[in-house]
């Protein structure tokens, strides 16, 4: 599975590198999120391939490092602090993922509005928190 994941990860980063190159802030984020959206929806084995837990040949490859990058990228346009970024990358991570999840198995399918304004909603809350990030790391439990 490690194989297909890295394969998965590797066209995941391509889409995103072609999505974010020349933008910054908003539009990147936009182009980051989208392209995690079209990548689900075009390609949802390998999508799915994704939502496992990465062995280490996968944290490992160029395919990996190359998404980091690319959010890191994405989050230095927000000036979120170094020290801060893997929190927001996470956040990122984790709001995107969980909506594709969603909307994968037709849980907004239900109740209007359609999904579409949920997720321009979605990226407009990201975009202000981002913008709002906290400067002073939060104190650890």
């Amino acid at each position: 599975m490690d194989g297909i994941s890295t394969i998965a990860l590797g066209e995941l980063a391509a889409r995103i590198a072609e999505a974010v190159a020349g933008r910054a802030g908003r539009p990147a984020l936009e182009g980051l999120a989208e392209a995690h959206r079209s990548f689900a929806r075009d390609r949802p084995g390998r999508w799915q391939a994704l939502q496992r837990r990465a062995g280490p040949a996968v944290v490992g490859s160029d395919a990996a490092r190359t998404v980091v990058a690319l959010t890191d990228a994405v989050l230095r346009d927000y000036d979120v602090p170094p020290s801060e970024r893997v929190h927001a990358a996470r956040l990122l991570g984790s709001t995107i993922n969980g909506y594709l999840s969603l909307e994968h198995i037709g849980s907004f399918d239900h109740r209007e509005p359609v999904p579409e304004v949920s997720w321009r909603r979605t990226i407009d809350a990201l975009d202000a928190l981002l913008r709002a990030w906290p400067t002073a790391p939060a104190a650890a439990p």
